[in-house]
């Protein structure tokens, strides 16, 4: 699939087949990468990371503008997380069940850039509520 991207300053339109994102790579397993959630698990993997295939059910951080996320967006979302986690001890306690963990994610997965088709990243935004790319 071919998305035309209009250049409205007067230049060539810009062909788009993938749109950058970063996800989340387990370290110690090769191809494996972190869900998005318990509904986009594979469940034939013992800790529910998906693989290329289906990496349109995996965690990823996408910037708005479709530009190439980097380490400051991976920053970001580690403070996300991070008064999340706050908000969640303040409120229930200690013992209270934080999936949202970034910190804890970063123990066991990197995160990395890859360019994602936008068929797979539409799926993806279909998933998360997300505007999709719009296609020609």
């Amino acid at each position: 699939m071919k998305i035309f991207q209009q250049n409205i300053f007067g230049g060539e339109d810009e062909i788009i087949t993938t749109i950058p994102v970063i996800v989340l790579k387990h370290r110690n397993k090769e191809g494996r990468y972190l869900a998005n959630g318990i509904d986009c698990t594979d469940w034939s993997d013992p800790d529910g990371d998906v693989t290329m295939e289906d990496i349109e059910n995996a965690f990823i951080i996408v910037r708005d503008d479709r530009s190439k996320p980097d380490l400051t967006d991976v920053q970001k979302l580690r403070a996300e997380s991070a008064a999340y986690k706050k908000y969640m001890i303040e409120r229930y306690g200690e013992d209270a069940i934080i999936n949202f963990d970034v910190e804890r994610w970063l123990v066991d997965y990197d995160p990395i850039n890859i360019d994602m088709p936008v068929e797979k990243f539409n799926l993806a935004c279909e998933e998360n509520g997300w505007e999709p790319v719009k296609t020609y």
